[in-house]
């Protein structure tokens, strides 16, 4: 990843001395006056005031000390011309449902395939068919770069025992598949989107505790209707989860199907009586609600 580098002041290196002085690494170039390591970027300063920000969050650090990016991604943000350069989007498919896993991808789109996915010309990704949502993620895939998490039952129920729920995990995931398709671009991407399902701030602070933790996102409500990549990201999510779900229900030889309603619950209950109880831990999300109702139709039986 390139470093994103411009000449600083006097002054402004005094400035960062101060702010960064609890993250300084020693440095036996006599030639660099400032070298520190925040979270997911690494800062230099040479003796010719030339500063360098290189990592995940360069963009993050970088416009701190420089007017001129911060006002740039503000004004883009604010403008309908982000919507046209490259940028990641990440999205979730499966949370609301309670047969299946939870899947979480996040996408790069270059700026010369925007265009491509904004001319599909898709309103709504509900509305796609299963065979649309296959085909559509079959084209995508060649053109971008993704990051595709699968969060199985098994270990989806472990960490809610554990203490932990389910925006913290989706958290979770949203931030590693961002890291790893940006270490996978190698480039320094400006916009970052998500699917808000929380506040940012719950969302850093499901965080803290983090090595990597990827800065400067964007949260934005159905942002798969505006972003190129989140689209993507969600149809991806969606193919992947299909994969998945039409594998449990060929190993379980039972037809599944997908929400929270109490036809679900009924196909849940079969699943138990024919496999034991104890399967439902690899099968279904066992904090939701229905845990209570399947239970109460296999007392019932």
């Amino acid at each position: 990843m390139e470093p994103i580098c411009f000449g600083i002041t006097k002054n402004t290196l005094k400035k960062m001395n101060k702010y960064y002085d609890s993250q300084m690494i020693s440095n036996a170039d006599e030639h660099i006056l400032l070298n520190a390591q925040a979270i997911g970027c690494e800062i230099a300063v040479d003796d010719q005031l030339n500063a360098s920000f290189t990592g995940q969050n360069a963009i993050h650090e970088a416009k701190r000390w420089n007017k001129k990016i911060a006002q740039r991604i503000e004004k883009a943000k604010n403008s309908d011309a982000l919507c046209q350069v490259h940028h990641i989007g990440a999205a979730e498919t499966g949370s609301a449902d309670y047969i299946g896993p939870l899947c979480v991808v996040a996408c790069y789109v270059p700026q010369e395939y925007v265009k491509t996915i904004n001319d599909f010309g898709i309103d709504d990704v509900n509305a796609l068919s299963n065979q649309e949502i296959i085909d559509y993620a079959k084209t995508i895939k060649g053109h971008i770069i993704s990051s595709l998490l699968v969060l199985d039952n098994s270990h989806y129920n472990k960490m809610i025992k554990s203490g932990i729920n389910q925006a913290n995990i989706r958290s979770r995931l949203f931030n590693q598949s961002i890291v790893n398709v940006l270490q996978k671009a190698k480039t320094n991407v400006e916009f970052k989107v998500i699917n808000q399902f929380v506040s940012p701030k719950t969302y850093f602070n499901y965080l803290k505790n983090e090595v990597i933790v990827v800065k400067d996102l964007m949260f934005e409500t159905d942002a798969d209707c505006k972003y190129a990549a989140v689209l993507a990201a969600e149809i991806i999510s969606r193919y992947a989860y299909l994969q998945y779900f039409a594998s449990m229900a060929n190993s379980l030889k039972i037809p599944l199907e997908r929400g929270s309603g109490t036809n679900v619950d009924q196909i849940v209950a079969q699943i138990a009586n024919k496999y034991g109880e104890k399967i439902l831990t690899k099968v279904v999300k066992q904090n939701f609600a229905n845990t209570k109702r399947v239970k109460a139709i296999l007392e019932n039986n």
